[in-house]
């Protein structure tokens, strides 16, 4: 696990946002641009530009593969909490409602009214007061 973030992550996965530069000596070094700005993303210098491309190519696709693993993560997590609130019988059906718009804000009223099982205007008449 990589100490980026994820959006970080989802740059460094995008091919495109490296570039590998030659020097006046004629050796490469790897550039990244994560940030809005291009930085040196290595300190080794490399003699051909066939070396870069070939580390790059294998870091990209770990990088793709740590992104991947950590929204399958997230989602996990997220169906996990909401199995929870559906679960709980001690919530009354205002507390789950509001519990789950603030746990899935891209839910609209018909999909949380569809996961508690009750109506869309019961939904909307809890959202609003």
């Amino acid at each position: 696990m990589t100490s980026w973030t994820d959006d970080q992550l989802e740059q460094l996965a995008n091919i495109s946002n490296h570039k590998m530069v030659e020097d006046a000596g004629g050796e490469y070094r790897w550039m990244h641009n994560v940030s809005g700005k291009w930085e040196v993303h290595s300190i080794k210098v490399f003699e051909d530009v066939n070396t870069p491309y070939s580390w790059l190519y294998f870091w990209v696709d770990k990088w793709d593969e740590e992104l991947k693993n950590r929204r399958e993560k997230a989602f996990r997590t997220k169906n996990r909490k909401l199995r929870a609130i559906k679960r709980n019988s001690r919530l009354d059906n205002k507390t789950k409602v509001l519990r789950l718009r603030t746990l899935m804000p891209e839910y609209t009223t018909v999909d949380i009214a569809n996961a508690l099982s009750i109506t869309r205007q019961t939904v909307s008449r809890y959202l609003n007061s």
